[in-house]
């Protein structure tokens, strides 16, 4: 059986600061929400990924918006590029909890979310964007990202899900 991990991008207050698409950044926070309690509830690892440019983890900025749902069992990962398997250990903690596949959420779709997603598959990962689960600065951006990489949904996720632990 394959092992799943949500991957959990930049959302973060700077980040939603910087966007114009608000609306957006709200409503994909909500859609990770349902889609991180669902992964843990089947023990499938969840990471959070933090940006540490633009303020580090003593800033306020720097802190994921208080919104987004996280977990003691969560893991963390702090990153310097856009693409969150430089330089980081995050390749190394999927691999210790046996993932194969990764599911990428967050912000912003057209610069760390896309690079990440790059860098999954570089590195021989199953991999796909979270359908609604993506924020930017561009919503049409975020669309045509969608229309490009493999997608998953919120049911398609619990459907493969649904026999695991």
């Amino acid at each position: 059986m394959s092992k799943v991990a949500l991957l959990i991008i930049d959302m973060q207050n700077n980040c939603k600061e910087s966007t114009s698409c608000k609306a957006s950044f709200e409503k994909a926070v909500e859609y990770i929400n349902e889609i991180s309690q669902y992964f843990r509830k089947k023990n499938h690892p969840v990471v959070i990924i933090q940006d540490i440019e633009g303020g580090g983890p003593e800033t306020e900025g720097f802190k994921y918006v208080e919104e987004l749902v996280v977990s003691d069992n969560d893991f963390f990962v702090l990153k310097t590029y856009s693409n969150a398997f430089w330089e980081t250990e995050l390749d190394n903690i999927l691999k210790s909890q046996g993932v194969d596949c990764v599911v990428i959420s967050g912000f912003a779709v057209e610069h760390c979310v896309l690079f990440t997603y790059n860098g999954a598959v570089e590195r021989g990962y199953n991999t796909f964007l979270l359908q609604n689960g993506l924020a930017g600065y561009n919503d049409d951006e975020i669309k045509r990202i969608q229309l490009l990489r493999s997608v998953v949904s919120h049911e398609a996720l619990e459907y493969f899900l649904k026999e695991t632990l």
